[in-house]
């Protein structure tokens, strides 16, 4: 009896708790188990009792099974025509930002272009203005460096050019314009334009027209 009213009780075992943990799991797992197949059973009860009450060849609001399968067509058409529509949103994006960038381009271009020509610019009106600022062009802007780039130095004219001759741009005086002017505009393209204005404000177009070379003259004496 001594012996016996001296044991201490320890607790289980480390494998007898093991067991019984793996016990516990195992039932879980059943009971999930359970619980997935009572649903199934119950979505093929349901269906069946739609299709049972709704009539077969009835219109489609009248059975929730083609409303279903009806809906479900509609999401992925709509899943389809959400990835379509960041698609053109993308290439819109795309698009616009050329056309700023070339549009800048053009307007810089003829900016230096006037005023290598001699031509008074005009201010730009309220509407134009507007336009400049909504589409981010850098109007007014960078002109005297892009003038200084592209005016040839007094050794490198030719005497034709002093003779009021017209002198092509060479690739040199191109690749001194600033990259975000350039970038969009071909040598041959640039000199055929500067050649057309070249001709339109010659000696030869002023002697050939003498109300041009009044009028110009008068500007002058204003």
């Amino acid at each position: 009896m001594n012996q016996t009213s001296g044991f201490i009780f320890t607790g289980l075992p480390e494998e007898c708790k093991l067991f019984i943990m793996e016990t516990a799991v195992d039932k879980l797992e059943a009971m999930f188990q359970k619980a997935e197949a009572d649903m199934e059973y119950m979505e093929k009860r349901l269906r069946l009792e739609f299709l049972t009450s709704a009539p077969e060849n009835g219109a489609a609001e009248e059975n929730p099974v083609k409303l279903l399968e009806n809906l479900s067509a509609i999401k992925v058409r709509h899943a389809a025509l959400c990835a379509q529509v960041q698609e053109i949103a993308a290439e819109q994006k795309q698009s616009m930002d050329s056309i700023r960038a070339h549009l800048d381009t053009t307007v810089q271009l003829v900016q230096q272009l006037q005023q290598t020509a001699d031509v008074e610019i005009p201010p730009l009106t309220e509407t134009e203005q507007e336009s400049a600022e909504f589409l981010g062009l850098s109007v007014n802007q960078n002109t005297a460096e892009v003038l200084m780039s592209m005016e040839p130095s007094a050794q490198e004219q030719p005497q034709s050019s002093k003779e009021g001759e017209f002198e092509e741009l060479s690739e040199a005086t191109l690749e001194a314009v600033p990259r975000s002017v350039r970038s969009n505009v071909k040598l041959a393209d640039l000199n055929a334009f500067y050649k057309q204005l070249h001709e339109h404000f010659s000696p030869k177009k002023k002697q050939w027209c003498p109300q041009f070379a009044e009028d110009e003259a008068d500007e002058h004496e204003s």
